[in-house]
């Protein structure tokens, strides 16, 4: 798909985390999905995923410098 970032956050007072994809001829990593990290005795119990729309609620920027 191509390369990834990913830009820690909370929300829902639970960690989330932000990702980018940079697709192959691109030169921006492009807002693409939010995970919510459910967490149970210090250990990931569930991922929930958003698609990119929350990223503004989140102050989060549409795209990230390659």
């Amino acid at each position: 798909m191509g390369e990834w970032r990913a830009v820690a956050v909370d929300a829902n007072r639970m960690p989330a985390f932000a990702s980018y994809l940079r697709r192959p001829g691109d030169t921006l990593f492009r807002a693409f999905k939010l995970d919510l990290v459910r967490v149970v005795e210090g250990e990931a119990a569930e991922f929930t995923t958003f698609d990119s729309h929350l990223f503004p609620a989140f102050g989060l920027a549409a795209t990230l410098k390659g």
